[in-house]
């Protein structure tokens, strides 16, 4: 009886060993599947394109036309008439200060120019009936511009008026606070256009000229624009040429003050091949690429000339209408079967 139950453990064991061969012989490993079907590859056709050279940076978009409100006097804010974003005239005061700034002595230049109005007025009614010379009148009335012209002055002083007409894109006091001679106290961007300040090192700098076309980038809005000028001497803190490079608006709509990334095109070269740097293989100091040939990869060796650093321009070892692999590379060996991935 036991005989008996030990020849069905067996017989059991055999035939489990026997079907877990069969189902381990149905699998086939990743290697023996790209044997018979080929490599997964995805391939590009080669055309003629045209080869763009670019220098790139980050730079902050402003105002085509930018300019600040300075502080000619030390002393306390009384009142910053605009916001951040507001559109502000010409003209238009925006920060004021009190009114008895000593500096400015608005107040005794605004009584002496009460006082010499009413002179010149009076001499002029006089002139006009031929009470008095024309001498006489000249006078007075020279006395009266050198009072309005200290009104004037005096004025700037305590009332900093908008330079030009925009937007107001940055405000750098509030009331209460105590400004400094020279102080920017606001900047007003005007809304015609955007410009870049780009500090270029001076071997690209030679690259560049008037009117390099430009492109500037922010999140998926990209204005084109151009160089409008090139410094002749170098920043003598950053050892760099300054350029600036303006993009009309076009109806985007940008912040002032965001970071774009400017590209200048310093070369661009029609009818050229062109391939991107990770489809190029780097051995023994030569350069090569995949093709697909009948199906098969073959390793071609090329020449290229212009680089930018993300692109070759491939002077020799590739034709238009070639069909270049671009992905599945580090798979491929001398004559692999691919499998072409639409």
């Amino acid at each position: 009886m036991k005989k008996k139950y030990f020849l069905i453990i067996i017989l059991s064991i055999a035939l489990l060993l026997t079907a877990c061969g069969k189902k381990q012989s149905q699998f086939k490993t990743l290697q023996q599947i790209q044997k018979e079907q080929g490599i997964p590859v995805r391939v590009k056709t080669v055309e003629l394109e045209t080869f763009v050279q670019e220098l790139s940076y980050n730079a902050s978009l402003g105002g085509k036309e930018e300019s600040n409100g300075q502080s000619l006097v030390s002393e306390v804010v009384s009142s910053v008439n605009a916001k951040i974003g507001d559109r502000v005239s010409a003209g238009q005061i925006i920060v004021t200060f009190p009114r008895n700034t000593p500096t400015a002595q608005y107040e005794q230049a605004s009584t002496a120019y009460n006082a010499a109005k009413t002179a010149y007025e009076r001499m002029r009614n006089l002139y006009a009936n031929g009470a008095i010379s024309r001498q006489e009148l000249d006078n007075v009335e020279t006395q009266y511009k050198v009072a309005q012209a200290n009104l004037d002055a005096s004025d700037k002083m305590i009332n900093v008026r908008a330079p030009i007409s925009g937007i107001i894109t940055n405000i750098a006091v509030s009331p209460g606070e105590r400004s400094y001679p020279g102080q920017n106290l606001f900047t007003v961007s005007s809304t015609n256009g955007y410009k870049a300040k780009l500090m270029i090192a001076d071997r690209d700098a030679m690259k560049v000229k008037i009117g390099t076309p430009a492109t500037a980038t922010w999140e998926n809005i990209t204005l084109n624009g151009k160089v409008s000028k090139i410094s002749l001497a170098l920043d003598p803190y950053q050892k760099a040429i300054p350029v600036e490079v303006t993009f009309p608006i076009n109806g985007q709509r940008i912040s002032f003050g965001s970071t774009a990334q400017i590209k200048l095109q310093i070369l661009t070269k029609p009818n050229c091949i062109v391939v991107n740097r990770e489809y190029v293989v780097n051995e023994n100091d030569k350069q090569f690429v995949w093709i697909n040939q009948n199906n098969h990869a073959i390793k071609r060796e090329i020449t290229t000339g212009l680089d930018n650093q993300l692109q070759f321009e491939v002077v020799s070892g590739l034709e238009p209408g070639e069909q270049l692999i671009t992905e599945g590379l580090n798979l491929l060996t001398e004559n692999a079967l691919i499998r072409v991935i639409e």
